[in-house]
């Protein structure tokens, strides 16, 4: 009777082929590049705290480096950044999830889940090389058509080679998989990643480390805000009851548009709005959702008349599943205590500034004036303050007005844009312009 009751059992265990489909399928081949990134840069983490070096902030990931290769036949990253130990191989590293008993990681890591690495080297192709260069070096040799056959053994060969004095890291990757090879040679692909790379990396690149795409070294973008007598960024820095660090910034970094019609296309529009960082990684890039704090409740949605705002916070734990991360690291769980506290925070530092860009319409030349004459300072230079530093405008009489609104040929439209000398002008402006012009000319004395 034993016997038979042990064989009625349900059997759940997963297919490798839904396996692979299920965890590739949500996560963007971009995303899979960074999962690789963060990991050359815990791995540098690592290396820093193995070594008991204490470098300077600001030069923390000096001397390490990744260079990423995408061809059409062939997807390389390769790192100095103190490879992976034979024990981690063999244990943790190729562990599909982090197990609980894994040694802890560097301080204020990037990895998250234990599944970046697999993720992504399933999501660009078939044939996988990893080689890592630590106390001891090896090869690991994946081909998944043939490691998806055998339904029970979810182990990889590992190969031990002789050690070599630099330690790091190389992922190669071939016959990769459908669509990818066209990603690849597209210049609009590598364009879009070295430039989110400078931006979702700034804090590291800024701190020493170097990452570069083919031949071209990644410059980071600067996230800066504007600062003078009249104009004060909000800085406050607080540790959460979680035991995170978290530090808010918000101000004016651009400069107010003239024209807030929907038809006005802004250079640097990405960069307003809010950023979120996890452990100096940015997550969530210049929103203007209710994913921070636009149209959420009663708080007045994202409009263009706040072009020129920016606001980033910051989150910062050596726990990164304290974070309010996702595993995709490209979103935030917004029912996270943590993160509703931080948004009520957000919420203040935004609505000074929204009531700012109502108030300047008032006296709008010397706003403008005002506005250019702040200058541009880096975030690590600005000082703490609590509140934010805005001029203020008192409002002068009010002047009753009315809307004109006509139609005219799209033809005449542009020949009278082209007269005016500025072809990309909007529609509301060439009105503007012309009712001004015929005021002058026919009306005024």
């Amino acid at each position: 009777m034993a016997e038979e009751e042990k064989r009625k059992v349900v059997h759940a265990e997963p297919t490798k082929d839904f396996f692979i489909r299920m965890i590739t399928r949500d996560i963007t081949l971009q995303d899979c590049i960074f999962d690789l990134l963060d990991n050359c840069l815990d791995g540098a983490g690592r290396e820093i705290k193995l070594k008991q070096l204490e470098p300077p902030e600001e030069k923390r990931y000096l001397g390490y480096r990744a260079k990423i290769i995408l061809e059409p036949e062939r997807f390389e990253i390769v790192d100095n950044c103190g490879g992976i130990t034979l024990t981690d191989a063999v244990e943790y590293a190729f562990h599909f999830g982090r197990r609980t008993d894994a040694p802890s990681d560097a301080n204020h890591s990037i990895g998250l889940y234990g599944i970046g690495m697999k993720r992504a080297v399933f999501k660009i192709g078939k044939k996988i090389i990893v080689e890592s260069h630590a106390d001891e070096s090896f090869l690991v040799h994946i081909d998944v058509d043939v490691w998806a056959k055998d339904p029970k053994d979810w182990d990889f060969g590992l190969e031990e080679l002789p050690k070599r004095e630099e330690r790091g890291t190389t992922i190669r990757i071939t016959a990769l998989n459908e669509g990818i090879a066209e990603e690849f040679r597209q210049a609009v692909f590598k364009n879009n990643l070295i430039k989110h790379i400078a931006r979702d990396y700034s804090f590291f690149l800024q701190k020493g480390f170097a990452a570069t795409i083919g031949d071209q070294q990644v410059q980071p973008f600067l996230f800066c805000l504007r600062e003078s007598q009249d104009f004060k960024p909000i800085k406050i820095q607080y540790q959460d009851d979680t035991g995170v660090d978290v530090e808010i910034l918000a101000g004016l970094a651009g400069l107010p548009p003239d024209d807030i019609s929907p038809e006005v296309k802004l250079d640097k529009l990405e960069y307003s709005g809010w950023f979120v960082l996890c452990n100096d990684r940015v997550v969530i890039a210049g929103d203007k959702t209710d994913r921070t704090v636009w149209g959420e409740g009663v708080f007045p949605g994202w409009h263009p008349q706040y072009n020129s705002f920016m606001g980033i916070v910051s989150f910062r734990s050596n726990d990164p599943v304290k974070l309010p991360w996702i595993t995709t690291k490209r979103d935030i769980d917004q029912t996270s205590p943590l993160y509703r506290r931080a948004v009520a925070k957000m919420k203040d530092a935004t609505r000074e500034y929204l009531d700012y860009t109502n108030e300047r319409k008032e006296d709008l030349e010397k706003a403008k004036k005002l506005e250019q004459a702040a200058n541009l300072k880096p975030l690590r230079q600005i000082a703490l303050n609590e509140k934010m530093g805005l001029p203020r405008f008192t409002a002068g009489p009010k002047i009753k007005r009315t809307t004109i609104s006509y139609e005219q040929p799209v033809e005449k439209v542009a020949r009278a844009k082209h007269a005016f000398g500025n072809i990309a002008m909007s529609n509301k402006a060439i009105g503007k312009e012309t009712f001004d012009y015929y005021f002058k000319n026919e009306v005024d004395e």
